[in-house]
């Protein structure tokens, strides 16, 4: 609040979002699986969830991803399962999103990678992801360091390539993503502009602050996360069989 009892931008944007996710959140549909490293973007979902939601976490034995999925899934008093994976079926996971998209780029290829595995390991037919909270709320590190300055090109990216694609890699085998971060009620918030979303060193705060309001535990909120590329040990597998896949 204001010294004079009115609140500020930061709390009254926090405020609408929390009230947003609560509204796109609602759509999600009885059984269905959700991608969850234990971040801020999956655990607002997983809070959010019908109590039957069904969180899956992908990764190396004992990678970050794994280990933090545990950790926040306890803390929101639920149950994560566990899909870990060897180098083997990294290296086929990736080749498989290849086949869907000949030009994918190893930058790219990670994160897609980890979600083929997920989409390809459980028996659920829908799956609900974060996609689209990095670039609408200012996650990436490459926005705090400076190195783009706005999510502009980012947005784009995501909306033209990454998200067909990713249709695509889910229809391939029968599935379907649901991404509630990219209803038109939350991609609003990516038109806001970096000074709207990141202060004092800190990413995301508009979301940070609505995942307090909504009842995530604080550790969760602040915590600092890798991309689930990293975290799950996907992209060190696929950097290190680099000539075998490109």
């Amino acid at each position: 609040m204001n010294t004079d009892g009115r609140p500020t931008d930061l709390e009254a944007n926090a405020v609408a979002l929390a009230d947003d996710l609560r509204s796109v959140t609602a759509g999600i549909p009885d059984g269905a699986a959700l991608a969850f490293s234990g971040g801020l973007d999956s655990s607002i979902l997983l809070h959010l969830s019908p109590g039957s939601t069904h969180p899956y976490v992908v990764g190396l034995h004992e990678s970050r991803d794994i280990l933090s999925a545990i950790e926040s899934a306890s803390w929101l008093h639920k149950d994560v399962t566990v899909l870990e994976v060897t180098e083997d079926q990294i290296i086929d996971a990736a080749l498989n999103v290849m086949k869907i998209d000949p030009g994918i780029k190893l930058t790219d290829l990670g994160f897609e990678t980890v979600l083929y595995l997920t989409l390809s390991s459980i028996s659920e037919d829908i799956v609900v992801t974060g996609q689209g909270a990095d670039e609408i709320f200012y996650g990436y590190h490459r926005f705090l360091s400076g190195k783009e300055g706005t999510n502009t090109s980012s947005m784009q990216k995501l909306l033209n390539i990454t998200l067909p694609r990713e249709k695509r890699m889910a229809e391939s085998i029968g599935k379907q993503i649901l991404t509630p971060y990219l209803e038109p009620a939350i991609v609003r918030y990516a038109s806001m502009g970096p000074s709207s979303h990141i202060a004092n060193g800190k990413n995301k705060i508009i979301l940070r602050a609505a995942g307090a309001k909504l009842g995530v535990p604080g550790l969760i909120c602040q915590r600092e996360k890798k991309a689930a590329q990293y975290g799950s040990g996907v992209d060190r597998v696929l950097r290190k069989n680099f000539e075998l896949l490109f």
